[in-house]
């Protein structure tokens, strides 16, 4: 009674095992066109969906800007703006050359906002210049990967597709946060970037001054101590130039240490508005102001503390959540607790975006009333937010290497 089903059994699989020697040379052949037909419609479909934030940033930025038939022509040129990083085969003087490159591009920027702008008021220009660089962040990003869906269906090279599917939710990341960067921008509300300079804001009483291109400067006293406290000028969207206004506190004063604050990039699992310490100066971006501040610390013998404020890239970007916004609390008393470990004057800089953040701490006591509909929206979400930027770290070599600088360059040239 038992053979009859043994033999149905052996029957079974000796026709999967012609099957398999049936579908193997098939899958051979017709499995790479497969992954490249997969891949492609996975990019129409991202491609789709970053086209639409990229419109959603243009219309946001036409809001304010006289829309003429020779704007839409100058505005279809500058968002495919190329940057040309400065040569580094000779290191001599990289950090001059690659910051008269960086001047020049906001000069172009800035001349460009004002000669279309409806508007004359600094702050809003300066929003509006932002805002910009969020319009022609998602145009690069949507070129990026449809040079590489192009070159994906040319080439056929199924490789390709591998690192194009680990990388697509990157660029899609970065598209989604630029696009709630503009909206921010245009509506002058704080982004996660713009903690460190809420820092800064709590720590002055009395109006400051311009010490160098975009930075204010108060002299302070904390608990009986000379503090120089310096942030971009808001609430326009600003960064300025940290390290100029340094060399300048440093030739002026007697300074004791410079202390850091800025938003940092976080590890999936640690939360969103921790409070960390650290060493050296705590500020992201292509890296002249940073080296400017190095060099007067090391000429000056000066200690470099650092407070940070844990986020992902996103958050930096996008409207600052509430877990952000109430972390300026304990970064502000963390940041006396690291001035008083000094004696004698003590400098600390704000570091980030000031969009949404005046200058003053009576200023800044309505900066949470902007934020509360962005933390209604927040609160609707109900997935958490994950973030794929961290995926980069764990890319190199090749092909891979390449996709990953790119992504990082874009980073550091988009507004944050």
């Amino acid at each position: 009674m038992v053979l009859p089903f043994l033999d149905t059994g052996n029957q079974i699989i000796q026709i999967l095992q012609i099957l398999s020697f049936l579908l193997f040379p098939i899958l051979i052949v017709f499995g790479p066109r497969i992954m490249v037909w997969q891949a492609d419609r996975k990019l129409r479909d991202v491609l789709a969906d970053i086209e639409d934030y990229h419109n959603t940033s243009v219309n946001l930025f036409k809001e304010n800007m006289d829309v003429t038939p020779e704007f839409e022509e100058r505005l279809g040129s500058m968002k495919n703006f190329q940057f040309s990083a400065p040569t580094q085969l000779d290191p001599a003087g990289m950090v001059d050359r690659l910051e008269n490159v960086l001047d020049a591009s906001e000069d172009k920027f800035q001349r460009f906002v004002e000669k279309h702008a409806d508007t004359e008021d600094e702050e809003e220009l300066a929003d509006l210049n932002m805002a910009f660089k969020g319009v022609m962040g998602t145009q690069q990003i949507f070129k990026v990967l449809r040079h590489y869906r192009e070159l994906i269906n040319k080439t056929k090279n199924f490789q390709l597709v591998g690192l194009i599917n680990m990388m697509l939710p990157i660029y899609e990341e970065m598209a989604e946060a630029q696009k709630g960067a503009t909206r921010a921008f245009m509506d002058q509300a704080p982004i996660g970037d713009s903690i460190g300079p809420m820092v800064a804001a709590k720590l002055i009483t009395e109006e400051p001054e311009e010490i160098s291109e975009n930075i204010m400067h108060s002299e302070e006293e904390i608990n009986d101590q000379t503090v120089h406290v310096i942030k971009s000028d808001g609430p326009g969207s600003r960064l300025g130039k940290y390290g100029e206004a340094i060399e300048t506190l440093a030739e002026n004063n007697e300074l004791e240490a410079v202390i850091t604050v800025d938003a940092a990039g976080k590890f999936e699992g640690e939360e969103t508005g921790a409070v960390n310490e650290g060493v050296g100066v705590m500020m992201g971006g292509p890296g002249v102001q940073k080296s400017r501040i190095e060099e007067v610390a090391t000429e000056e013998e000066l200690p470099l503390e650092g407070i940070v404020i844990k986020q992902s890239a996103p958050e930096a970007s996008k409207p600052m959540k509430r877990e952000i916004y109430d972390a300026y609390k304990p970064a502000v008393e963390k940041t006396k607790q690291v001035i008083n470990e000094h004696e004698g004057e003590v400098a600390v800089i704000g570091v980030g975006n000031t969009c949404g953040i005046p200058n003053t701490r009576q200023e800044t006591s309505g900066v949470h009333n902007k934020l509360r509909k962005y933390w209604d929206e927040y609160e609707e979400q109900d997935d958490e937010d994950v973030s794929y930027m961290g995926l980069m770290s764990m890319f190199g070599g090749g092909q891979a290497e390449e996709m990953q600088n790119k992504a990082k360059s874009m980073l550091w040239r988009l507004p944050r």
